[in-house]
């Protein structure tokens, strides 16, 4: 049977306490009898291994009551080491008598009583050191096992919230195609009761290239500034069908931040709201401006638009900002934030992330 570690560091104790114990006995013998003699050897033999058995016991009792209060662990440990120290005691004074008469008859006898009351005393203090040494060994075994179960605990929840996170993430990351979607296809809906069939097709075409280009990008991950203004150029061509020339764009991005790393489809529900609240309602050209620039460690992101509002709008409502606060929070934490302010002529919404490059990125992954 293979023991444990636990097991093996008390085994190894109590053969050395034995072993320890047993010389002690054997010197005076040595030293003023010039050896010891059959009888005594077998003796102390005797007594030795019979108290490594007990010994034992004592271990076990105090192993099983580790993990209760410190009353009960004290009170097991006192009543394993009395009995221990009774049957070894009785045992030694019960096989001295058996040695004597087999071995040694000119041994001089000792009462029953006598001896085992002697050896009671005696081994009471040697149990009672020896169980001390094993709480004291299994309450550090027990240290070390609740540090690897809270190791384990804190790593299986880091998991959980890894995956939470994760799937929160795509969560948020989809609900935004089905928004989309609805308004895109109403569009459609109004060009074909209007019996603009060709830009109707042109839509259907647009919004089939847009779907491919959002659905091919990693739900949970991030992509480039470049790839993600290219999304909403994609977005923007169907936008355009639908409003021809009322609606202008404008984009602002210095060359040394296309390589900046976003969440992707983030900026997109901020300028479908820019389109729904100034481009929408408007009777001449609005602006939508979607401005990339850096500040210090902080990547901005900007979209603006020189609209004129519905009255009844306020910023930071709708499920599109909702939606990036919230992918904000869970990536970035109080890094990640979105600014929407309304303006005297149109609106601004700024995000505000951590700076990360793709080749940084992916430097780390190699």
């Amino acid at each position: 049977m293979r023991l444990n570690s636990e097991t093996r560091q008390a085994a190894w104790l109590t053969v050395a306490t034995w072993a320890l114990s047993g010389t002690l006995y054997l010197i005076p013998y040595r030293l003023f009898q010039g050896g010891p003699g059959a009888y005594v050897a077998l003796s102390v033999t005797n007594i030795c291994t019979m108290g490594a058995i007990l010994s034992a016991g004592v271990y076990f009792a105090v192993r099983r009551v580790r993990r209760l209060s410190a009353p009960a662990r004290l009170a097991t440990l006192a009543g394993a080491v009395m009995a221990a120290s009774a049957v070894l005691a009785l045992y030694d004074a019960g096989t001295s008598v058996v040695l004597r008469d087999l071995i040694d008859h000119s041994a001089k006898p000792a009462s029953f009583g006598m001896r085992a009351t002697t050896n009671f005393v005696a081994l009471v203090w040697q149990f009672a050191l020896l169980g001390a040494a094993f709480t004291v060994l299994e309450a550090n075994n027990l240290g070390r096992a609740r540090e690897r179960e809270l190791a384990e605990a804190r790593e299986a929840a880091a998991q959980a919230e890894a995956a939470a996170s994760a799937a929160r993430l795509a969560a948020l990351r989809y609900q935004l195609n089905p928004h989309f979607l609805f308004n895109t296809l109403n569009a459609v809906s109004s060009l074909v009761v209007t019996r603009r069939t060709a830009e109707a097709d042109e839509m259907l075409s647009k919004l089939s290239g847009f779907l491919r280009a959002t659905l091919a990008a990693d739900p949970e991950g991030l992509t480039s500034v470049e790839d993600e203004l290219a999304t909403l150029q994609h977005y923007l061509e169907i936008e355009a069908v639908r409003f021809d020339d009322r609606l202008a764009v404008e984009f602002s991005c210095p060359p040394d931040l296309n390589d900046a790393l976003l969440p992707s489809f983030l900026l997109q529900p901020l300028v479908e709201n820019a389109i729904k609240y100034a481009v929408a309602p408007a009777n001449r050209p609005v602006m939508v401006r979607v401005e990339v620039a850096r500040d210090a460690d902080d990547l901005l992101l900007m979209v603006e638009d020189d609209g004129d509002g519905a009255a009844e709008v306020k910023p930071g409502t709708g499920v599109g900002l909702a939606n990036i606060r919230q992918r904000l929070a869970v990536l970035y934490g109080a890094r990640g934030s979105l600014e929407a302010v309304r303006r005297e002529r149109g609106f601004l919404a700024i995000v505000r992330l951590p700076l990360q490059r793709r080749v940084a990125s992916l430097a780390r992954v190699a």
